[in-house]
This record gives structure tokens, C-alpha cells and sequence, in this order.
């Protein structure tokens, strides 16, 4: 939260003196640090009350002052103190002529609930590759693979063997841009637009052949299952996304996960578009969380090995860095890698948790 320079009125300035009594009629301010300010916890969780003690020269005089919140419209506040959302907040306290250093209260997100696995043996995952689509609104060519991919997503049961990424990198002025979105795309390598990527480590340059692109889902896509599945739950915080994530292994090994958020219903002129449509852009990637020891690794968080039917967690922060964010329509792409033959990590499965919802373990029927 930003908080804007302010001005005490000129009265509580008008001079310093040595007692701590609150006068109505002849207002003296008390000397700067004679009377304090203390919030109690300083670090709570959005639900969750803070208490404030104000003392003057050792005597507590809480009842008698007003605690106000450092902001724009510096509004007094109860006390105890719920607030409503997350964020770094500062607040003062005025007794009597004498105002109080101001105090910092940090308020945490609440970190969602996993939802309840109801097949707790099972480990026979669905599978799911993941797409991404590199592309641009004033790429020409890229209209091309748009159309291409959904004619894949409305041929037979497709669209239950993957998810798909959008990753506006082809020019800086599209609005479904991100540096996120650069990130992923800088990892792919890719200097061809429209780019179609399967997995972490599989390009397809400019095939705007669906049958091809078909093709290319069947030879990633294993009818027999996924190596691991993913449960989580999301919280649409003030300045991010809390995903609190679940990953079960089918198979023992290494795994990561990655959480990339994105965002629906962009509209942008798509230049080559041939109807209406494209001119609206779904799955656009505007946030991710990257691997601590490499900023270009996508694979995610390391959850180090998880033996089979075991469960590995952790809690994920997606900050949100712009106001022309549509935050009612973003959701988190989840995906889980595991190390391939050659030690690389690649997908091992994927799954889209909406905004303040669920996505349990997609087990096999």
C-alpha cells in the first residue's frame, strides 16, 4: 500500500512542553517521545485484531487518545483494530496536543485450506501436456495457429489431454504482455513467431496444421496416467495470489512445481485476425514463479523426492504488479515436472485451479 506524505494541523506543531497533560483549552504538544504508540501483535493474519497501548511518561492512556491510520483520508480506527485486507499499514495515536511516532502493522493473506483428498490410495492420475503458445497481437501469422488450436480444442476429447499458456512476447505494446511472459518464452529460446511449445523442452515452429498439432499431444500425451497429480486451493489477496499446493507422486522421484498466473477476456486488436474472436485474448501469462537457483529454470519450486503415494506441499506467492489486471479473471496454471532422462526437468502434469476456489486430484475413471 502507498501511503501519501501528511500534515498534522498547525496547533499539534505550535511548540514542545514537558507534560504529558491533555488540554482542550490551551493545546501543548508534548515533547516528540513522551508519548508512544505500540501495537500488539505487530504481525497478524487478515480475521485476525490488533490491540494498541498508548503510554504517556509510563502511564497508560489509551482510552483517552485516537489511533488513526496512516492513508490519505488518515480515518480514525477502533481499538482493537480487524482490518479488512492484507498489506503493510502504519498507524499514530493523538492524546490530548501530543501525537505518537507512527507503528507498522504487517497483515498477512490467509493461506487457503487443500481440499480434503476423498481417494487417499489412489494414485491413478489423468494426464494432461502442457501447450504454449507463443504469439503477439500484431503478429500477422499468428491468427493461424489461434485457429489452429481451436480447431484441436473442439475436435473430440482433446482438450482433456492438455492446457494451454498464451505467452505475448512478439511485440512490447501488447496489452497481454508481461515480463512473466518473457520469462517463458527466453527459456523456450524461441526467435519465430507464432511458436507452439509441448512441455518444457519441445518446440514446433509456425505449424499451423491442427492434425500436426495433434499428432505432436498423442506422442506426450500417456493413456496409462501422469506421474504425479496436483491439488490446490488459491486466494485472491490485495497485491497477489496465496496458492497453497499439494503434489501426490504416482511414481517415486524428483519433482518441482511451477505456478504461472493467467488472465482471460484480454481484448486487443489482433493484427491478421479473420474473426472476431481472436481479438480477444484468453491465457495470458502475467505471473510465475521461477526456480530459486535459476531465473531462466521455469520448472518452479524443487519439492525434492516424494516416494510413491507420498504428498509433497508448498505455499506459492504470485504477486499482482499492475492495475490493468483484470482480477476477476485470472486463475493459476499449476504444473509439476520431474527430471527426464537426461536430468532435465520436464511436465509431468498440469491442472488450471480457478481464483478463490479448489482443484482436487484428477484421478482416472
Amino acid at each position: 500500500m502507498k501511503f501519501l506524505k501528511f500534515f498534522f494541523p498547525v496547533m499539534l506543531l505550535a511548540g514542545f512542553a514537558t507534560s504529558c497533560e491533555s488540554s482542550k483549552e490551551e493545546p501543548t504538544p508534548a515533547p516528540i517521545g513522551n508519548v508512544t504508540l505500540a501495537a500488539v501483535p505487530e504481525t497478524i493474519t487478515i480475521g485476525e485484531a490488533v490491540t494498541f497501548v498508548v503510554e504517556c511518561e509510563g502511564m497508560d492512556v489509551t482510552a483517552a487518545s485516537k489511533i488513526y491510520l496512516r492513508s490519505p483520508e488518515l480515518p480514525e480506527v477502533t481499538n482493537p483494530y480487524t482490518p479488512s485486507e492484507d498489506g503493510e499499514f502504519e498507524f499514530y495515536a493523538v492524546y490530548g496536543s501530543a501525537v505518537t511516532s507512527r507503528v507498522k502493522v504487517t497483515v498477512l493473506p490467509v493461506v487457503p485450506e487443500l481440499p480434503a483428498d476423498d481417494q487417499p490410495e489412489n494414485t491413478a492420475f489423468n494426464h494432461r501436456v502442457l501447450l504454449v503458445d507463443h504469439t503477439g497481437t500484431q503478429c500477422g501469422y499468428c491468427p493461424k495457429m489461434m485457429a489452429a488450436l481451436k480447431t484441436v480444442s473442439e475436435t473430440l476429447d482433446y482438450h482433456s489431454k492438455y492446457y494451454e499458456a498464451m505467452s505475448h512476447t512478439y511485440n512490447s505494446s501488447d496489452p497481454a504482455t508481461s515480463s512473466a511472459a518473457q520469462g517463458v518464452s527466453s527459456h523456450y529460446g524461441i526467435t519465430g513467431y507464432p511458436t507452439l511449445s509441448y512441455n518444457f523442452r519441445h518446440n514446433r515452429s509456425s505449424s499451423y496444421d491442427a492434425t500436426d498439432i495433434m499428432a505432436q499431444i498423442d506422442a506426450l500425451w500417456k493413456a496409462d496416467g501422469a506421474q504425479a497429480g496436483i491439488a490446490a486451493a488459491t486466494n485472491l489477496a490485495a497485491t497477489k495470489v496465496i496458492v497453497n499446493v499439494a503434489v501426490k507422486a504416482a511414481v517415486e522421484g524428483e519433482y518441482a512445481i511451477a505456478a504461472w498466473l493467467l488472465e482471460d477476456g484480454i481484448e486487443a486488436t489482433q493484427s491478421g485476425a479473420t474473426e472476431d474472436w481472436m481479438n480477444i485474448h484468453n491465457n495470458a501469462i502475467r505471473q510465475s514463479i521461477l526456480s530459486e537457483d535459476n531465473s531462466n529454470d521455469i520448472s518452479g519450486v524443487k519439492l525434492g523426492t516424494i516416494a510413491q503415494g507420498e504428498t509433497a506441499k508448498s505455499v506459492l506467492e504470485l504477486p499482482i504488479i499492475s492495475n490493468k489486471w483484470n482480477r476477476d479473471n485470472l486463475k493459476v496454471m499449476l504444473i509439476v515436472s520431474t527430471p527426464n532422462d537426461k536430468g532435465k526437468f520436464d511436465v509431468a502434469n498440469v491442472a488450471i485451479c480457478p481464483i478463490n476456489d479448489v482443484v482436487t486430484y484428477d484421478y482416472k475413471r
